[in-house]
C-alpha cells in the first residue's frame, strides 16, 4: 500500500482544494522557496502522525480570504489522503487490514481514503458569526485575531 495522492484546501498556501499524486515507490519533492514543500510535509504529518498535536493555530490557515468571508463562515481546513494497494501486495496484506476501516475502492486495486477536518463544532458556529458582526474594522487580520 502507498500513498497516491493527498488533497489539501484551505491549509497554509493551499487556498483551493489542490491534490498533489504521488507513484508507488520514491517520490521526491522538489520547487522553489516558499512553493509549500514544508506545507504538504506538516499536511501529511497532520493526518498520518499519532503523537503530535492535531490542533492549528491561526496562522495553519489560509489567509487569502476577504472579510465578508470571514464573516459569513468560520474557516475550515481539509486534507485527505489516498492509499492505493500495492502492485505486489499480498491478497490479505496487513496493511489492507490497517485501512479496511476507510475502504472507499474494494475492486483491485483496493483504495482507502483517510480525512483531517479541522473546523469550528456546529454549535459554536452562531457565537462565531456574532462575534465577526462586533467587528467593524478593514483590516482583515484584526478579524483573524478576534476571540
Amino acid at each position: 500500500m502507498y500513498i497516491s495522492s493527498i488533497s489539501i484546501e484551505n491549509f497554509r498556501n493551499f487556498k483551493i482544494n489542490t491534490t498533489i499524486n504521488f507513484n508507488e515507490g520514491m517520490n521526491v519533492i522538489i520547487g522553489h522557496n516558499n512553493s509549500g514543500k514544508s506545507n504538504l510535509l506538516k499536511a501529511l504529518e497532520l493526518v498520518l502522525s499519532v503523537g503530535s498535536s492535531k490542533k492549528l493555530s491561526v496562522d495553519d490557515f489560509n489567509k487569502e480570504v476577504t472579510i465578508n468571508d470571514l464573516k459569513k463562515n468560520s474557516p475550515k481546513v481539509t486534507i485527505s489522503l489516498i492509499f492505493t494497494e500495492s502492485k505486489n501486495e499480498e491478497e490479505f496484506s496487513e496493511d489492507l487490514v490497517t485501512v479496511s476501516n476507510w475502504l472507499i475502492q474494494l475492486k483491485k486495486p483496493y483504495q482507502a481514503k483517510l480525512t483531517y477536518l479541522f473546523y469550528l463544532p456546529e454549535k459554536e458556529e452562531e457565537d462565531y458569526i456574532n462575534a465577526m458582526k462586533n467587528v467593524s474594522s478593514k483590516n482583515i487580520e484584526d478579524y483573524w485575531l478576534t476571540r
